[in-house]
């Protein structure tokens, strides 16, 4: 091949490659600072119980303070069959402060909501939960893990208020720049009970 050729060849791959990189942005890196919505749907593990619950969840997410806090809002429908028959609404708002820290972002959160529970008997109940949540981000690329551990709780008494630790981990991958999958794995430890559970996750996340 001649060298004009070669070099208008070389020329044409360079202006093919920066067309490509012009129509198809980068994936965003990591989660939080990012604008987004998310729909997931997730699987309860109950210990000692042979039905398992599974839930709907939606939820959007948005930068307060660019680099430094978060905020969003969450919806979630879940339900249970067999002897345990029930369902739940709950909806809630939460804060996540962070700090970017050589590529990680630790951070913190709170959360406040309302549940409306529907059981046979009589037994179904209205009440204000509130959660907190320490953890990390760890980005690589357009795949984000992010171990966490969250405490749950109501504003009932002690005795009758429903506590649980929940320890888990999350991977995100972005495979577009503006969508993303995502799938979870936690345990729940509830407080004077014994049915705790593996809870599984999946969704999606589109940024805008």
């Amino acid at each position: 091949m001649k060298p004009t050729k070669k070099i208008t060849l070389a020329l044409g791959l360079l202006a093919a490659g920066a067309s490509f990189a012009q129509t198809n942005p980068p994936a965003p890196t990591g989660l939080l600072g990012h604008q987004y919505t998310e729909v997931s749907f997730g699987l309860n593990d109950l210990k000692h119980v042979s039905t398992h619950g599974y839930s709907l969840g939606a939820a959007a997410n948005t930068a307060l303070i660019p680099g430094k806090l978060d905020a969003g809002g969450t919806y979630s429908y879940s339900w249970i069959g067999g002897g345990l028959r029930s369902h739940a609404n709950t909806i809630g708002g939460y804060t996540t402060a962070y700090l970017p820290l050589q590529g990680f972002k630790p951070f913190v959160g709170a959360g406040l909501g309302y549940e409306w529970t529907s059981a046979p008997h009589g037994l179904g109940d209205d009440q204000a939960v509130w959660r907190t949540t320490v953890g990390v981000e760890i980005p690589a690329g357009a795949v984000t893990i992010t171990p966490r551990i969250t405490y749950h709780d109501d504003f009932r008494g002690t005795q009758r208020s429903t506590q649980a630790w929940t320890v888990g981990a999350e991977a995100n991958y972005w495979y577009s720049a503006t969508s993303a999958i995502f799938g979870s794995i936690g345990h729940s430890d509830v407080r004077r009970s014994s049915i705790d559970s593996w809870n599984y996750q999946i969704g999606l996340r589109a940024k805008f």
